[in-house]
């Protein structure tokens, strides 16, 4: 009788712990786990690209605030080495006072923000958000992006983002105008990232799909709190 031919797993093979197969003496192939990330790479080049925009535009964005804080430090260091003793003292008195305001005024915007029956708007500046909310309750959330605060005119006028409670002036297709001249302007760009368009300064970015959506639901007068 005619021996059964051998079935049996080659010798030469053998699986890792992963259950990748290998051969001990060619080294180990190309892996289950690279095939799928090579997958998804040419079936998604375009939303890889974009990844890699958004990721080298954060870390430009980082570097240039380093170097401003540095600039800004230095500058600081030189205005308080030419300052007498009593100077530095009422001038740190001053800062400490502003600072306390302005964290008060933050949290009683935050606080009213979640309090107020109506309909109303809250825009989060230090996790860059933007809410549709009633008595607490968050019925839509948006990202948004803000224009520098800087100095600008002859006289050197502040543009700054607003803090505490302000109120819309008007809502349209075009953007919000807020009491005190802040706008809202939206964007056609899927992810706020991608717009390389600058932002004007004091102003505020949101995408055109979350405008589009709350614009029925926003009217002249209603509160906007930013904290």
């Amino acid at each position: 009788m005619a021996k059964p031919p051998d079935i049996s797993p080659s010798k030469n093979i053998v699986h890792d712990k992963d259950g990748d197969r290998r051969n001990p003496e060619g080294g180990r192939g190309e892996t289950r786990r690279g095939q799928r990330w090579g997958d998804f790479r040419r079936a998604y080049p375009g939303f890889i690209f974009t990844m890699l925009v958004a990721v080298i535009a954060m870390i430009a964005v980082d570097a240039l605030i380093v170097v401003k804080r540095r600039a800004y430090t230095a500058e600081v260091a030189r205005l308080r080495s030419s300052m007498s003793e009593q100077e530095r003292a009422k001038t740190d008195a001053i800062v400490a006072a502003e600072t306390n305001k302005t964290m008060i005024t933050l949290e009683l915007a935050r606080r009213q923000a979640k309090l107020e029956k109506a309909l109303h708007l809250a825009i989060s500046i230090d996790s860059g958000t933007m809410t549709l909310e009633r008595e607490g309750a968050v019925l839509r959330e948006m990202p948004v992006a803000f224009g520098a605060e800087t100095k600008v005119g002859p006289d050197s006028i502040p543009v700054v983002i607003p803090r505490g409670e302000t109120s819309i002036v008007k809502a349209a297709a075009e953007g919000i105008t807020l009491s005190g001249g802040t706008t809202i302007h939206p964007s056609d760009a899927t992810a706020l990232a991608q717009d390389a368009a600058p932002i004007p300064p004091g102003s505020i970015r949101v995408r055109r799909s979350d405008l589009k959506a709350i614009l029925p639901d926003l009217n002249a007068g209603m509160r906007v709190f930013f904290y």
